[in-house]
């Protein structure tokens, strides 16, 4: 057995990533067999797909591609929006298949987030908007919306009014797994869910861990927040909003803390009011 995947095995952190630091570059070679071969596990798998973001070169470029859908689960994702290649692109997009059966909405988004141009990139995601599943028709949505494709917004807008909680679910989350919390173009957009109504419990919190897994919360831990606690985060962080409160992601929110950010919004030049979106049958 290769010596990362030893330590990996062995839960020694401290040791495996002061080995890849020695190696730099030359971890890849490494790390390419290890995910090749047929008889690693998943997780140490995807905790060697990890190890490539500390690495942005083509080379681990190309090797995480590689990984997105087979494997490298998050840390693929995360690690090619950290380092965006063109050269990875007809990587991801020979593994699209049809709308009708494309299950993996992570592909459209990091395909989105790729450095060709931004018509073809368009044009690869456009069909998606019809895929039979619906988190794939979300990473259409939010794909789309990235590049300010005509009306992307409003169907954003559209699809955050939903009254399915777990398709509400679906959607906001993606804010969290591709950082679009950097993006103040979608405050707009996100705004009228400080006033979301839905119930306590419509969004489960998931914890992020550094290494780009994510992990749920222990049961003595498990927490749920509203879509106006998602809302309010995304807006804060994204703004760099001044609020004399913590935020966190498994905080419930009060009113008077929703209406003091919704107060700066307005001082900022935003248009506020008290009006959630109109609730709407999920597509």
């Amino acid at each position: 057995m290769l010596p990362l995947a030893q330590m990996i095995q062995k839960r020694d952190w401290d040791a495996a990533q002061a080995y890849v630091d020695r190696q730099s570059i030359g971890i890849i070679p490494e790390i390419r067999v290890i995910v090749n071969d047929p008889k690693t596990d998943s997780t140490t798998r995807d905790i060697a797909y990890g190890y490539l973001r500390r690495v942005r070169t083509l080379d681990s470029a190309l090797l995480l591609a590689q990984g997105l859908g087979e494997g490298g689960r998050s840390n693929s994702v995360l690690g090619l929006i950290e380092n965006p290649r063109a050269e990875v692109y007809p990587i991801l997009r020979a593994k699209l298949l049809p709308p009708r059966e494309e299950t993996n909405k992570n592909l459209l988004l990091v395909m989105a987030q790729m450095p060709v141009p931004e018509e073809q990139r368009i044009a690869d995601i456009k069909p998606y908007l019809e895929a039979s599943y619906i988190d794939t028709r979300y990473g259409a949505i939010f794909g789309l919306a990235l590049l300010g494709d005509p009306n992307s917004n409003e169907r954003f807008a559209y699809e955050l009014g939903t009254k399915w909680p777990s398709a509400k679910e679906t959607f906001l989350s993606i804010f969290y797994e591709y950082r679009a919390w950097r993006i103040p173009k979608f405050v707009p957009v996100l705004i009228p869910v400080l006033n979301d109504p839905t119930p306590l419990k419509d969004i489960g919190v998931r914890r992020r861990n550094e290494d780009g897994s994510e992990s749920y919360m222990t049961p003595e831990e498990l927490r749920y927040v509203r879509a106006w606690d998602y809302a309010l985060n995304i807006i804060v962080k994204t703004l760099n909003l001044d609020v004399p409160f913590k935020i966190a992601d498994n905080v419930t929110y009060s009113r008077a803390q929703r209406d003091l950010v919704k107060q700066k919004l307005r001082d900022l030049g935003y248009t506020v009011t008290d009006e959630p979106y109109p609730v709407t049958a999920a597509q």
